[in-house]
């Protein structure tokens, strides 16, 4: 394995599936068939565009029922972490697994405000700056941009099939496990991408 650290950054051009919801029997159906990047637009939106929901719920799925006045739906979904599925097929079925366990047969079909099933176009872009030991890693993580930072710790995860992000992954690499575990354990919905850069930085420059 290499231990060159290349920075990447990702950029996403949002658009409408052209499909929509206006009952929960409308939404499963939708949900079991929508491509995979609508799971992932949907559930990772809050933290790309810097927690920007008007409400503490996690992801915009949860948003809609709490919006409908289906409480507990939107905290049971609330509560799903994505970041325990490196597979998005897996999290479609978690979903789909939660709501169903938590609904009646006459939620099934009560007009609901219309969610609308949006996907996401993703760009991964090659910065070209490299890192083969931890004070270049420390001073390309400071030149980082946000939409980087988002990229090594959260997608680059989905990309490789791996539980441990970008970031961790080479850190143990190179030997420095304690680092690797400290930032593996910061959360990404408990603070903005702004916060866990200027934490992995504090991590890496702790002796």
């Amino acid at each position: 394995m290499s231990n060159t650290f290349c920075f990447k950054s990702e950029l996403w051009v949002t658009k409408s599936t052209g499909r929509s919801a206006k009952s929960l029997s409308d939404f499963l159906e939708s949900l079991r068939t929508i491509d995979q990047l609508s799971i992932f637009y949907h559930f990772y939106i809050n933290i790309f565009n810097y927690h920007n929901l008007p409400t503490y719920y996690t992801n915009s799925f949860a948003f809609w029922f709490f919006k409908n006045g289906l409480v507990i739906l939107a905290e049971k979904v609330s509560v799903i972490d994505p970041l325990d599925y490196y597979d998005l097929e897996d999290l479609r079925k978690v979903l789909i697994k939660v709501i169903e366990q938590n609904l009646s047969s006459s939620m099934l079909q009560k007009e609901l405000t219309p969610f609308y099933f949006i996907t996401v176009e993703r760009e991964i872009i090659d910065l070209g700056c490299e890192s083969n030991n931890l004070e270049e890693f420390k001073e390309g993580i400071k030149k980082s941009s946000i939409h980087s930072i988002f990229y090594h710790f959260i997608t680059a995860r989905l990309n490789k099939k791996t539980i441990i992000n970008d970031y961790s992954s080479w850190l143990h690499s190179i030997g420095e496990v304690k680092k690797a575990e400290k930032i593996n354990r910061i959360h990404p919905f408990m603070m903005t991408l702004y916060d866990i850069k200027r934490e992995i930085i504090k991590i890496l420059g702790e002796e």
